[in-house]
């Protein structure tokens, strides 16, 4: 029979949070016996927590919500926040442009899972990335 496991943990929405979130992402991915995607899932959670804290417009004392769910061979790690604003891939600069030091995180956040996207909510919003557990398909 296929395992299924949930967890979630909420965090203030401030910068402080980032370590804390990646921190957690990686005793998720440890206690749960998937210690070949940990880093992936750190890097995924990091980017997604990172613009939750980082961009939109919310109130103050604002939190973010991130929420862990195996299912099968599919572990889905959603970021849900209250702000406004609907995240977007950045455009790559030209070859011979600048390298812009923010504005990447969905590109890293794309690479590293299977899928991943944004459901928005009458406030806020919920981005969701999914990291398939196995070898076989997705890019974890």
């Amino acid at each position: 029979m296929a395992e299924t496991r949930s967890e979630h943990v909420r965090y203030r929405r401030f910068r402080p949070a980032v370590p804390v979130a990646r921190a957690k992402a990686r005793a998720v991915a440890e206690q749960w016996g998937l210690s070949q995607i940990a880093h992936s899932l750190e890097w995924v959670v990091t980017e997604l927590v990172t613009n939750a804290v980082v961009h939109g417009r919310a109130a103050r004392e604002s939190r973010v919500v991130v929420s862990y769910h195996l299912e099968d061979d599919v572990l889905r790690v959603t970021v849900r926040d209250w702000a406004s604003g609907t995240p977007r891939l950045a455009v790559p600069p030209a070859p011979a442009g600048d390298v812009p030091e923010s504005g990447r995180g969905l590109q890293v956040v794309a690479a590293l899972t299977a899928d991943w996207g944004v459901t928005p909510k009458v406030i806020g919003k919920s981005v969701w990335a999914e990291l398939p557990t196995t070898s076989t398909g997705g890019a974890a």
